[in-house]
């Protein structure tokens, strides 16, 4: 039933390594997902309460710090079934 939903493009940047300057190395792909923009006060995976901007339904293993339309990955949680499967993940964005 979600997949009806997520019929967005979105361009996901997932975080491969770190340059010698301490900086992420990203690859680039094209992933489906619902993307909803609205500010809402959340928790960071360190405890601290950020507002996020937007936030994204997608079926693909985000992690935080990766980048979804150009902006942050802060929080990622995932819906799982009564079959004890991930069936989606919402990802907060910074």
């Amino acid at each position: 039933m979600i997949d009806a939903y997520m019929n967005q493009s979105l361009a996901w940047k997932s975080v491969t390594s770190i340059n010698e300057y301490n900086e992420p190395v990203y690859t680039t792909t094209t992933i489906k997902g619902r993307k909803e923009t609205g500010h809402k006060l959340i928790r960071n995976k360190q405890g601290q309460e950020v507002v996020s901007s937007a936030r994204v339904f997608t079926k693909s293993a985000i992690s935080n710090n990766d980048l979804i339309d150009g902006q942050q990955v802060i929080s990622v949680e995932s819906a799982v079934g009564l079959d004890g499967t991930v069936k989606f993940y919402t990802v907060h964005l910074l």
